[in-house]
């Protein structure tokens, strides 16, 4: 296909998932002066607002938070629980219901009612959205030229980096066996356990999120072989506490400016409010992330992600209860084994993959399964490397890994930076910023961050803008 001429917008998005649609969503309720394609989002996905997470099609992957607590606005939590059909709901889903009152839906449906909210916007023609997947981005002047699937591009004013997660990255021993089909290195395709028999013998490296909607999906399907899940530590995502009080919302941690002294006063909080579960000290942390987080210089964030994250993650991403219950019910009928072991490497047989273990205790053992699957989490770190129009701008001086290894080196107001340097109208959405806000991976923080950058770049396009048009360049 020939290349088509540019066109001009205002402001493009890249990436249509929760994050992207978010953006656009309050950029366009912040200034309805905006006119057609006032903001495009490029997005391969026919769905906006799906994206990585919420575009599967498995029933069985659902939010891990309850439904009340997940909206595209902070001012109206209960948004997404407003725009269910719950008689609907009820009657193609009502495992979704909890005694509790708790609603967890599957994920798709958040999917769509972020979908739902954008479809004024589009119909309307000031949201565009370009089917298809930034493959380079340079600079032209003041604007940012975008290289776009089937030979297309456009001109951008300004410039959101809201790009998916990157899949994982498989474990060195792996990677010798890449192609090989009963190694699934990314669990995310729809498609990914479709070579999976029932009595299939089957090992999980991760034992997190991920892990747990691999066996709900399974079980779901009639899977009833052996499961083996393993991680260094072998820790598995926790439970939502039964009854929730308030003290997450007025409980204050002192900040500290070393991990240690952080993880001693969590600690503190825990046995002083020991009559009480620890979610709640979990979710005040989780609240007040953005200052604890910034209190620490960039080697004792590093410490932090390197002995702590993995204990923050399984307090801090709680599965459904409906997922534990899976998980629970496997594992009392010893069809589910969690290990914590380190993978030394793996061989293909026609027997089977063959894996060496070295557990924890630091005993060899070896196991033979039909198939391994990789839900070691997504690869932040690698991201710039794996992804051609962030290595265009790395390269280009416009773009760079963060210091921590947690994404895209974000300033606090949301531009790019490549070390001190802040880089005009290119901004950062979404959990790529991990590295300069800390807790960035709930919704509802996800959320709060959409609606920050939104702000941030509203407030750089004039209050009367130039006219963009479609028309063609000279």
């Amino acid at each position: 296909m020939t290349a088509q001429s540019d066109t001009r917008t205002p402001i493009v998005i890249i990436g249509g998932g929760a994050t992207g649609a978010m953006v656009a969503w309050h950029i366009l309720r912040l200034r309805p002066d905006l006119g057609r394609h006032g903001v495009t989002i490029i997005e391969p996905r026919e769905q906006l607002g799906a994206g990585q997470a919420y575009g599967t099609h498995d029933t069985q992957h659902r939010i891990n938070v309850p439904a009340s607590r997940m909206s595209l606005q902070t001012a109206k939590p209960c948004d997404f629980r407003d725009w269910l059909d719950l008689d609907a709901l009820a009657a193609v889903d009502p495992d979704a219901f909890l005694p509790s009152g708790d609603l967890y839906p599957s994920r798709a449906l958040f999917g769509r009612y972020l979908a739902a909210r954008l479809a004024p916007y589009l119909e309307t023609g000031r949201l565009r959205h370009l089917r298809g997947t930034a493959e380079d981005v340079t600079q032209e002047g003041k604007d940012w030229k975008i290289a776009v699937s089937e030979g297309r591009s456009l001109l951008a004013r300004r410039l959101v980096l809201a790009t998916t997660h990157p899949a994982p990255s498989l474990p060195a021993p792996l990677a010798p066996l890449a192609q090989e089909p009963r190694i699934i290195g990314n669990p995310w395709r729809d498609d990914a356990l479709s070579r999976i028999a029932p009595q299939d013998r089957v090992a999980i490296i991760g034992t997190g999120l991920t892990m747990a909607d691999i066996v709900a999906s399974l079980t779901a399907r009639g899977h009833s072989g052996e499961i083996l899940a393993f991680s260094r530590r072998g820790l598995r995502p926790r439970a939502h506490a039964p009854q929730a009080s308030a003290l997450s919302d007025i409980l204050r941690l002192i900040p500290s400016t070393t991990a240690l002294g952080l993880l001693q006063r969590i600690r503190s909080a825990l046995r002083e409010h020991a009559d009480l579960s620890w979610h709640e000290i979990i979710d005040a942390v989780r609240k007040q992330g953005r200052g604890l987080w910034g209190a620490l210089n960039e080697v004792e964030r590093r410490r932090l992600i390197r002995h702590l994250r993995p204990f923050w993650d399984v307090h801090r991403f709680r599965i459904a209860p409906q997922v534990d219950h899976i998980l629970q019910t496997r594992l009392n009928e010893g069809r589910l084994t969690l290990g914590a072991a380190r993978l030394l490497s793996a061989e293909a047989t026609a027997d089977g993959i063959v894996l060496t273990l070295k557990t924890r205790g630091g005993a060899e053992e070896t196991r033979v399964v039909d198939h391994v699957v990789n839900t070691t989490g997504p690869n932040h770190a690698g991201i710039v490397r794996h992804t051609p129009y962030l290595r265009a701008l790395a390269a280009a001086g416009l773009l760079e890994a963060d210091p921590v290894g947690l994404g895209l080196h974000t300033g606090a107001d949301h531009h790019a930076r490549v070390g001190t340097r802040s880089i005009p109208d290119l901004l950062i959405a979404g959990p790529l910023s991990r590295g300069q806000f800390g807790e960035l991976m709930g919704l509802p923080e996800v959320t709060e961050n959409a609606q920050s950058v939104a702000s941030a770049i509203a407030s750089l396009v004039p209050q009367t803008p130039h006219v963009f048009s479609d028309e063609v360049r000279s």
